[in-house]
């Protein structure tokens, strides 16, 4: 069975080796022990029971499969980007130049936005490519969905979701390469480290002018907004939950930017609270889906399970649902909790093919 959790101090160790094996170009989760600690201890931090700020919360959660043991992958999510330092992007816009003498030209322009109180995001998306298969990816994709139904007022309304930007076999950007180098001095993994131990590094070093797109180099122009092999099957499945392309990319190598309000994505629609009517051994005859014990007294206590359920609903819409003994074990839930339930639709391509996908 795969449960999804908070990461602990303890799982320091396991986190290292998780991350180590990761494709190119993770810039949440930097391979470095001591900023892999932070990331942990920030996360745990952000689980106490007194919320902190939106703007100030991380939260990250691994993914353990119960019969193997050790983590097979993690995710997060940021309460609200911005705050004490502002959240940057580049936005592709047009420029129409030529109109008073009849010659109307179309320039593509990038143009630096900043917002001090922005959405919040979803990231640090790593699958182990030893669990590929069996729905474990989408399942994993999906937890953070149910902890935005369970706890709404850790984020914010709107969320959005950095999708890692086009890398070749060797981890470069040729859009890096043709911008971003000439501004920072550095090759991009240098650069991506910085932003986790250098305050202000990216706030000091872009220059807030308009780029002309027609300026770049060819192969520069072609990956803006393309995204990086490994994060395509993660797009897919967040446009399935209702995410858009807004038009904003990612200053380094010009991934892009997704957004959704959160009311509207399909597994907070979708989702359920139910009672849980029955713990036992028998075999289930319902279909596998996502359970979270929705905190119970704390969020140091979230759970997601990928079980079977058999699920009834009362003629006054009351839904009630059974579980397997193990499931209610790893949730921590007995006959009357209350738990929610999701569902894992067919998405059009399985994240678990990938070794790694990253949004933020």
């Amino acid at each position: 069975m795969f449960i999804l959790r908070p990461i602990a101090t303890a799982d320091l160790d396991d986190f290292v080796t998780l991350v180590g094996r990761a494709d190119h170009g993770l810039t949440s989760l930097p391979k470095d022990r001591i900023l892999l600690e932070k990331r942990i201890a920030a996360s745990v931090a952000s689980m106490a029971d007194r919320p902190l700020p939106r703007s100030k919360s991380s939260y990250l959660f691994v993914l353990v499969d119960t019969e193997r043991g050790g983590l097979a992958g993690c995710c997060g999510a940021y309460g609200q980007v911005g705050g004490e330092v502002p959240y940057f992007a580049y936005e592709l816009d047009n420029l129409t130049v030529g109109e008073k003498i009849g010659m109307a030209r179309s320039l593509r322009v990038l143009r630096v936005v900043e917002k001090e109180h922005g959405p919040a995001m979803l990231g640090s998306l790593l699958l182990d490519p030893g669990f590929r298969g069996r729905g474990v990816g989408r399942f994993l994709s999906l937890t953070r969905m149910l902890l935005l139904a369970d706890h709404p007022l850790r984020f914010d309304s709107d969320v959005i979701a950095e999708l890692r930007g086009w890398l070749d076999e060797n981890g470069s950007s040729p859009f890096w390469d043709a911008l971003g180098r000439h501004f920072f001095r550095m090759p991009l993994p240098e650069a991506d480290l910085n932003t986790h131990t250098i305050d202000g590094f990216v706030q000091y070093l872009l220059p807030r002018q308009p780029v002309f797109v027609d300026m770049l180099p060819p192969d520069a122009q072609r990956v803006i907004g393309a995204v990086h092999a490994s994060t395509q099957p993660a797009m897919d499945i967040l446009k399935d939950e209702g995410f858009v392309l807004t038009g904003l990319l990612d200053p380094f190598e010009a991934g892009p930017v997704v957004h959704a309000q959160v009311e509207k994505l399909r597994t907070v629609v979708t989702s359920r609270v139910a009672v849980v009517s029955a713990v036992g051994d028998d075999p289930m005859t319902g279909r596998q889906v996502m359970v979270s014990n929705r905190g119970r007294e704390s969020l140091r206590d979230y759970r997601v399970a990928l079980t079977g359920v058999e699920e009834t609903t009362t003629p006054d819409g009351v839904v009630y649902v059974r579980l397997l003994t193990e499931a209610a074990d790893a949730l921590q839930v007995s006959v009357g909790s209350r738990v929610r339930i999701g569902d894992l639709p067919p998405s059009r391509r399985a994240l678990e093919t990938t070794t790694a996908a990253e949004e933020c």
